[in-house]
């Protein structure tokens, strides 16, 4: 009898262990079950936001190129404007030096031009008194002369002459300009080559011969530098007009 109910006891024993056992296998399996569902829930999870990222860093580059396209275009007009600007900025500094509405200065030659001395001819010859004077028309050959030589600029008595400045006799004096009148001595200072402005008087038929030979006074001085003021007077047109398209 002791045998058999310690068989009982150990059956009950065998019994109640192989059900523990297998409900800690069952228990097992459903936590190995549930968390690899929650992990594939996670990378399922994580790969929605992975491709979220990624079409938002897609936008982005995309937005990105659109703007530096904008803005290489704003560069483009900004350069391009720079530039017109530039060139308007030296086209109407040119026109302000073509006008003589700026202070120039650079190489060139000063012509001293005096009427002549009184001596016994002047004397002995009172009625051709006029021929030993400065006129107008010289200082308008010698200014024309210069001009021909190439002379970028050119001033009498400080006085810019421009295409349509005006010398004019005005009794003992000489009006040049904007109506600036001067006496002699002619002090003319003249920007350009200076051998060349200065050979060109050198020609045979130049006023220079034609007024020495009456015995004026008529120097020339080659300079590394001349300074010539701006023109300080108005500028008027009475008749010519600029002339409009289609004309």
């Amino acid at each position: 009898m002791r045998v058999r109910k310690d068989l009982m006891i150990l059956s009950i024993m065998a019994m109640l262990l192989s059900f523990f056992i297998v409900k800690c296998f069952d228990n097992q399996r459903i936590g190995y079950d549930i968390g690899v569902t929650t992990s594939v829930y996670k990378i399922q999870e994580l790969m929605s936001q992975l491709k979220a990222l990624q079409e938002t860093n897609r936008e982005l580059k995309e937005d990105l190129r659109q703007k530096e396209a904008v803005l290489n275009n704003y560069e483009n007009e900004a350069t391009e404007r720079i530039y017109r600007g530039e060139e308007i900025r030296k086209q109407l500094e040119q026109a302000r030096i073509l006008a003589g509405l700026t202070d120039l200065e650079g190489p060139g030659i000063e012509i001293i031009l005096n009427d002549r001395k009184k001596d016994t001819i002047m004397l002995d010859e009172p009625y051709s008194i006029s021929d030993f004077i400065v006129h107008d028309i010289d200082l308008l050959e010698v200014v024309n002369e210069l001009k021909a030589a190439g002379a970028e600029a050119i001033a009498i008595n400080g006085a810019r002459i421009l295409a349509t400045s005006r010398i004019s006799c005005g009794g003992p004096t000489i009006t040049v300009g904007a109506g600036q009148r001067f006496a002699p001595p002619f002090i003319i200072h003249a920007i350009g080559d200076p051998d060349a402005l200065a050979n060109y008087f050198e020609r045979p038929d130049s006023i220079y011969h034609i007024l020495t030979f009456y015995g004026l006074e008529f120097s020339i001085k080659k300079l590394n530098n001349v300074k010539i003021p701006r023109y300080y007077g108005e500028v008027n047109f009475s008749y010519a007009r600029p002339v409009e398209g289609g004309e």
